[in-house]
């Protein structure tokens, strides 16, 4: 791959990148969300027409052609959402790749005998190890990912390419990934992994192409890749901004304001949080740092009742909350900004902000109004305006008005710097400075781990869905488990 480029109105997603995917080898690309690992993989496989660069394979360059072309050309993919044919079995989902594999070749039939022993030990190889007559649709979510590069492999490609297939596993689950892909390579294929799972990663990789907003900033072995600054500056973050600690140090009260104990969740049959226990006391804010699928959001999702426990117990003013409904969180008090913004763009900002009130037994005055306004004057002069027409920085301190409405105990954030650019983020992290100081008391999940340390009074490290560390903002910052976090273990 030389030199790939592509933009989206305007927006650079990938700029310059270059790899080489060689035979029996497993080549990861890493990277922070929005990096461009998944636009790449769109690009090498067809989906995506590069503004520049080249694709080769076996000495042709097919880049800008359909996907059908890189596909025969020796080209497989998984996807990070599972497609399978729903509605025939296992086997028939690889006999589907065998056939698609075969074309332009002497025609066998599709359900011969040799056909099914390639079948088997494709789905053997990939990890799958139930019944080959099972329908897909019945599948549990690790099959469906073991049956998808199955199917993939099916192709007999020269290059896989896998977009996150640990998303959603168990750590053993994971084990057997990493066994499946090793053998993958060993038989002669390239493997190119996009992932998240940094234990994985740095496990099996023989290389490893880290990107950052689109750019290649490394490449190398584990163990360079774990120890170069530019990469621990795009997991971390950078020095560029410190947003400021607090003045005076926070008077710790007796009350506990959240307490978790022994939480567990998941989705179906698939895990995340294991015994997760913390709490946080009135006044403080909290920290919540781990790499992108370690179980951060899906702990929010809990706390704000959008996700049941499988066991374990949340109190709010020592009383259980576990089993409400997401509405009577709000009334009790806890108040979560989702990930994403999630505002009502065709209504007004002012709107948008009362909205934030709608569990509230009294009425908003004016004066709460202004107080409000006063912390976000971006929004004062747009009161008026549709919230779909604010930048996404805008937006963001709109979702904090809006919760801040709610009068909460505890204010929840979900990785409210997502995609702002570095002014937007220093401005935010201002603002949020600034109610800590006040007295809000907030858990706060952030990508920008250093900026997060700097605001925190404390913090918890939490790794494949189990807190691994916690502590001061300071004691946390200088814990190597921090980095293992994200980049793995050395």
């Amino acid at each position: 791959m030389n030199r790939l480029s592509i933009a989206f109105g305007g927006v650079k997603a990938v700029s310059d990148i270059s790899f080489n995917a060689s035979p029996g080898k497993i080549l990861s690309i890493i990277g922070p969300n929005g990096a461009g690992k998944t636009t790449v993989l769109n690009i090498v496989s067809g989906f995506y027409k590069p503004a520049s660069g080249e694709v080769f394979i076996a000495n042709k360059n097919i880049a800008g052609q359909a996907a059908y072309v890189a596909s025969h050309q020796g080209i497989a993919r998984t996807y990070q959402t599972t497609r399978l044919y729903e509605k025939m079995t296992v086997l028939e989902n690889v006999f589907s790749g065998i056939q698609h594999g075969r074309i332009g070749r002497p025609f066998k039939p599709l359900a011969s005998a040799d056909s099914t022993e390639l079948a088997i030990s494709l789905l053997r190889l990939a990890g799958y190890h139930g019944r080959p007559d099972t329908l897909a649709g019945n599948l549990p979510h690790v099959d469906r990912r073991f049956v998808e590069i199955a199917r993939a492999l099916a192709t007999a490609p020269s290059v896989i390419l896998l977009d996150e297939p640990a998303a959603g596993l168990m750590r053993s689950d994971k084990d057997q990934l990493a066994l499946s892909l090793q053998g993958i390579a060993s038989l002669g294929v390239a493997v190119v992994l996009v992932e998240h799972d940094m234990t994985l990663v740095m496990s099996i990789s023989d290389d490893i192409l880290v990107l950052d907003a689109g750019k290649p900033i490394a490449f190398g072995t584990p163990d360079v890749v774990r120890n170069d600054e530019k990469v621990l500056a795009a997991y971390l973050g950078n020095a560029n901004f410190s947003a400021p600690m607090r003045k005076t140090a926070l008077n710790y009260t007796e009350k506990t304001l959240l307490a978790v104990n022994d939480l567990s969740a998941g989705y179906g049959a698939a895990s995340v949080l294991h015994n997760v226990s913390l709490e946080i006391k009135e006044g403080e804010l909290v920290a919540i740092l781990g790499a992108n699928g370690a179980g951060k959001s899906t702990l929010m999702s809990v706390l704000s009742g959008m996700l049941k426990a499988e066991s374990g117990e949340i109190l709010l003013n020592s009383q259980p909350i576990h089993n409400l409904a997401t509405h009577d969180i709000v009334g009790k008090g806890l108040v979560l900004v989702p990930e994403g913004r999630q505002v009502f763009p065709e209504l007004s900002v002012l709107q948008n902000i009362r909205l934030g009130a709608y569990k509230r037994s009294d009425n908003v005055s004016e004066a709460e109004l202004e107080h409000i306004l006063a912390r976000f004057p971006r929004l004062q002069d747009r009161l008026y305006s549709e919230a779909g027409l604010l930048s996404g920085g805008e937006q963001q301190m709109l979702a904090i008005a809006r919760g801040l409405m709610a009068k909460p105990d505890i204010l929840l954030l979900d990785e409210p710097s997502l995609g702002l650019s570095p002014a937007m983020v220093a401005e935010l992290y201002l603002i949020l400075s600034s109610l800590r100081d006040e007295g809000v008391t907030i858990l706060l999940v952030d990508q920008v781990a250093t900026l997060a340390l700097d605001i925190a009074d404390r913090a918890y490290v939490i790794e494949q869905g189990a807190i691994v560390a916690e502590g001061s903002s300071q004691d946390i910052r200088q814990d190597k488990v921090l980095v293992s976090a994200y980049l793995g273990a050395a």
